[in-house]
């Protein structure tokens, strides 16, 4: 981690044991990062200290994309396993074990109450979760190449899906 105003090393996390591939502050809190890697695992850190919180193990292969839920409660990964899992951040337990998808998991997103995460797959498809309940609510079908990314807008109503079929699709989150 580094200080933006001096560009000073802050911290050095080091545990993984592959490379890490993707990572992100539990913002707007701060206090907490998560990293992601080759190595399977997902790991939660304390910013201020760099002390290693918990090691999130469960993924059969490499980590690519995660996120925190905008409460800072829950964290998402998604793997080149196909799978997405949403993990207890005080805990690092896993809660739910997203299963459905074809291909691997490139992306995923909360919508801004965190009570829906959305992932993007290779398979042409993203799917649109109940975070509660860990069930999918929607498959988002109509690309036809793999996605790269998703993201849903401030209100939750809309999902915008890009695709390397050179489009980006605009979704009602409601039906689908």
């Amino acid at each position: 981690m580094w200080d933006t105003q001096t560009g000073n090393e802050l911290l050095n996390l080091e545990e993984h044991k592959n490379v890490v591939y993707t990572m992100a502050f539990n913002n707007p809190f701060g206090n907490l990062i998560v990293t992601g890697s080759f190595d399977k695992t997902a790991k939660i850190w304390d910013a201020n200290t760099g002390q290693m919180m918990h090691t999130l193990k469960g993924h059969n292969m490499e980590i690519v994309c995660l996120s925190f839920d905008p409460h800072g409660l829950l964290v998402a990964t998604g793997s080149m396993d196909h799978t997405a899992k949403l993990w207890d951040v005080e805990h690092g337990k896993e809660l739910f074990n997203l299963e459905g998808h074809k291909a691997e998991i490139v992306s995923l997103n909360f919508n801004t109450d965190g009570d829906k995460l959305m992932t993007s797959s290779f398979d042409n498809t993203a799917k649109i979760w109940d975070v509660m309940t860990g069930k999918c609510i929607h498959t988002l079908e109509g690309h036809i190449g793999e996605l790269s990314c998703g993201q849903f807008d401030f209100t939750g109503e809309y999902a915008l899906t890009g695709s390397i079929d050179r489009t980006c699709k605009l979704w009602d989150v409601g039906s689908g």
